[in-house]
């Protein structure tokens, strides 16, 4: 059975909430077309087990399956201008997205706690954008909008871009980098704990234990 199959409104919206929580400050880190179909978000999350210090290593994989519709949106950020960002940049297919993400030298975190199932957040999109797959033509159940703020290396320092997308998409699964499955439910319930640490000043997530923090592990080469 699917994560929402046979689900009521209640149930489907508590977990359409619990995961923009976990998603929250959650850093994208690539996009790829596995040969099934099934399009897979890597990650890094905030999470916090029940028990003991924060998760080490929080890579995790967002595998989104029964996806009919694929869109990104590549622009150059320019914050001191009017409009805000350049015209779309053309991604001829998902390798070259992956080496976008490749070169990024600087990156940002998703933020807005709201990802999933609101079509306002791409109100902003242009009406040419980098790359569009389509898999099927019947619209899908829910849809992921997310983005990653971020900049490209220069000798002086980095240029700022955005990389976005939404995926239209039938179910979620949620797998750590060895590709082992991790629970949907564990997974909203290790980001809840996070955020509700950080407002009750757990010393697990705190600021000086965030940059004592090891370098988070890279998700390159695939596994």
């Amino acid at each position: 059975m699917g994560l929402w199959t046979g689900k009521d409104r209640v149930v489907i919206e508590r977990v359409v909430e619990g995961l923009n929580e976990a998603l929250n400050e959650a850093t994208v880190t690539g996009l790829r077309l596995s040969p099934d179909g099934s399009v897979v978000i890597l990650l890094y999350v905030l999470a916090l087990p029940e028990h003991g210090p924060v998760d080490p290593d929080t890579r995790r994989a967002l595998i989104l399956s029964g996806a009919s519709t694929v869109r990104v949106l590549l622009r150059r950020e320019r914050p001191a201008e009017s409009p805000r960002y350049g015209p779309a940049i053309p991604l001829g297919d998902f390798s070259a997205v992956e080496e976008f993400f490749a070169s990024i030298a600087v990156s940002g975190s998703m933020y807005g706690w709201e990802f999933l199932d609101n079509p306002d957040l791409t109100n902003d999109w242009p009406s040419v954008i980098s790359l569009e797959h389509t898999q099927k033509p019947a619209a899908a159940a829910h849809r992921l909008h997310w983005f990653n703020e971020c900049g490209l290396p220069t000798p002086d320092g980095y240029l700022p871009h955005c990389i976005e997308g939404v995926i239209d998409f039938t179910e979620l699964a949620v797998e750590r980098f060895d590709g082992s499955p991790i629970p949907v439910d564990a997974f909203i319930a290790a980001g809840t704990r996070w955020w509700r640490a950080l407002f009750h000043d757990d010393p697990r997530v705190s600021v000086e234990a965030q940059r004592a923090q090891d370098p988070p592990l890279s998700w390159r080469p695939f596994p």
